[in-house]
């Protein structure tokens, strides 16, 4: 399985309820792209969160994403370095 199918499985089944309960019930994370920059020898994780609870989940943006990006990259990183680029979106509830 390619690093990037990987880690979004990991966001997806083994980290989802902690996602759910850093930025709300509906919260998920999207890794948009994965690039290696071979001359600094590290990863570049595009990652997109889609958050439904904005009043009480923004202080935890950009740090809270960056902790739970950094558990799941433990699985799939082979102890390479990664730099995390991060945008949010909000969920439209009805």
């Amino acid at each position: 399985m390619k690093r990037k199918k990987f880690l979004q499985k990991i966001l997806d089944t083994q980290l989802k309820s902690q996602i759910q309960k850093t930025f709300g019930q509906k919260s998920y994370v999207i890794v948009s792209n994965l690039t290696h920059i071979r001359s600094l020898d590290r990863y570049i994780v595009n990652v997109t969160l889609y958050m439904d609870d904005i009043e009480n989940s923004m202080e935890l943006y950009p740090d809270g994403l960056e902790v739970i990006i950094k558990m799941a990259w433990v699985a799939v990183g082979d102890g390479k370095p990664i730099g995390i680029n991060s945008s949010i979106d909000v969920i439209q509830c009805d």
